[in-house]
């Protein structure tokens, strides 16, 4: 949280005073995979797995190149595999990323542009279960783990300007965990998400 504050305020002062106030909101529908793994000082042996996301975003775009975004996304199988491959973690969540954003257009028409990202995401567990693999079933460790955690965002995305309104954007975004995912242990979840989206403005 420090970070991202300190983040923020770093980038009002450095903004340039002729910046002019935009007012502008976009919508977002987005979608993708991510590819998570979970480390620590209490799990060793695992490797990295693949889960899905959907959701939705909101841009407020406050000066010249300057936007604070906040999303709403379902996160599905996140977790890891065990080195064996036999058994493997799978926790789903809600996430709220709030970010600063800073974007800007590559070449003269300004169809295209690249934009820049951070700040924290906080993140809701829905589910856990912990696959034994084979004929074992499946075990539920949702009461094993944290009901929330925090992560940073730190992301580039790359946008083609489809019309007036549409605006098609891929997004590449790695999730530094913050806070543990099991009670009383040291095992955090990073991951990345690879995402794409199209946006809309709403007024």
């Amino acid at each position: 949280i420090t970070f991202a504050a300190t983040l923020a305020f770093v980038a009002l002062c450095a903004m340039p005073a002729q910046a002019q106030q935009t007012e502008k909101v976009r919508f977002a529908l987005q979608g993708g995979v991510t590819s998570s793994n979970l480390t620590g000082d209490d799990i060793t042996g695992t490797s990295s797995k693949t889960g899905f996301l959907a959701g939705v975003g909101f841009n407020y775009f406050f000066a010249n190149n300057w936007s604070l975004g906040l999303e709403g996304n379902w996160l599905g199988g996140l977790g890891a595999k065990e080195s064996d491959g036999e058994a493997e973690t799978k926790v789903s969540y809600f996430a709220f990323p709030l970010t600063l954003n800073f974007a800007f257009p590559l070449g003269d028409e300004e169809k295209v542009w690249l934009g820049l990202q951070s700040g924290i995401t906080a993140m809701l567990r829905l589910t856990c279960d912990l696959d034994l693999g084979g004929v074992s079933g499946s075990v539920d460790c949702k009461d094993d783990t944290e009901s929330s955690n925090f992560a940073v965002p730190l992301g580039a995305t790359i946008g083609f300007k489809m019309s007036d309104a549409a605006v098609i954007y891929l997004r590449g975004r790695y999730q530094l965990g913050l806070s543990s995912v099991v009670q009383d242990e040291d095992v955090k979840l990073n991951f990345w998400e690879f995402i794409r989206g199209v946006g809309f403005p709403t007024g």
